[in-house]
């Protein structure tokens, strides 16, 4: 039966994957107007002979754009719990292959969500890499023609 022989890669990519779901995935973009007074005004009729005054009034201000999005409110997601899920399935199973498909997976979530250097994206790359390197070194090697197993 297959061993993973880099337990504590797995578990660290998976804190670093768990840590990528609530950091920022993209920048906040909001932006304040300050709020501002406008006074009234009276000007003479000089028909009437009377005063006509308009009123002020008061603009609070706004705010425009949108907060920053962590990576729980992102398409990835669904990648980065997927491939929770598989860290599971390769532990419980003890089969390395889906360690190389869960990184493929974070990668992929990357991807479509686009690239952009924040927390949540630079922990899921290393979460991803460490899922890699992971499965990839676990992996058993198959013997050549003469019986010998490489490295």
């Amino acid at each position: 039966m297959p061993s993973l022989k880099h337990p504590g890669v797995v578990i660290a990519s998976a804190v670093l994957l768990l840590l990528a779901l609530g950091l920022p995935w993209s920048a906040s973009t909001l932006q304040h107007i300050p709020g501002w007074y406008s006074p009234g005004f009276c000007t003479p009729n000089f028909y009437s002979g009377t005063v006509d005054c308009t009123a002020g009034y008061f603009s609070p201000g706004m705010t425009l754009g949108s907060g920053e999005a962590h990576g729980v409110h992102v398409v990835a997601r669904v990648f980065l719990v997927g491939a929770l899920v598989l860290i599971g399935c390769a532990l419980r199973l003890r089969q390395p292959v889906w360690l190389s498909v869960a990184g493929g997976a974070v990668l992929l979530g990357i991807l479509l969500t686009g690239l952009a250097a924040q927390g949540g994206q630079l922990a899921a790359l290393a979460g991803a890499a460490l899922l890699l390197y992971a499965g990839l070194a676990d992996r058993e090697r198959a013997p050549r023609a003469d019986g010998r197993v490489l490295p």
